[in-house]
């Protein structure tokens, strides 16, 4: 299970609304200051901050650190699905054109439809996996 601290912005009826930091690798490395990587990443300004809807049967109060976990299985069906598939479709688009047509800018057209495509079903695949259990965080524990 991967876990990660977060912060209790609001609780009301068994729902507590959390916040998570990203961490970035840069952070903790020991040559960040003379790191290009660690540069770009300062470009962006905030770091990414991400928001949670958590079912909790304690009472949490606004302030309060909290440990949350996410299955390692919904993680890597959420990168599977967000790279892989549209990864697979793009080659198959270029092979599929190739075996159709000489005609570039018509190969062009079929691959950028069929990645098209691709992103549509990865959304709508993204919605249903949303609605499921296993893919939403999970309150461990309260730190504090």
């Amino acid at each position: 299970m991967l876990r990660e601290n977060a912060v209790v912005l609001d609780y009301a009826n068994g729902i507590a609304k959390v916040k998570c930091q990203s961490q970035s690798a840069c952070g903790q490395c020991a040559a960040k200051s003379g790191c290009g990587g660690n540069s770009l990443s300062e470009l962006n300004g905030k770091r990414g901050e991400h928001i949670f809807s958590v079912a909790s049967l304690m009472p949490l109060r606004a302030g309060q650190i909290v440990e949350i976990g996410l299955e390692e299985k919904s993680m890597l069906l959420s990168a599977l699905l967000t790279y892989i598939v549209p990864l697979a479709a793009l080659l198959f688009a270029t092979l599929f054109s190739d075996r159709i047509s000489d005609n570039e800018p018509l190969r062009a057209l079929i691959i950028f439809l069929f990645t098209a495509c691709s992103f549509v079903l990865v959304k709508r695949y993204d919605r249903k996996f949303a609605a499921r259990t296993e893919f939403k965080p999970v309150l461990l524990r309260i730190l504090s």
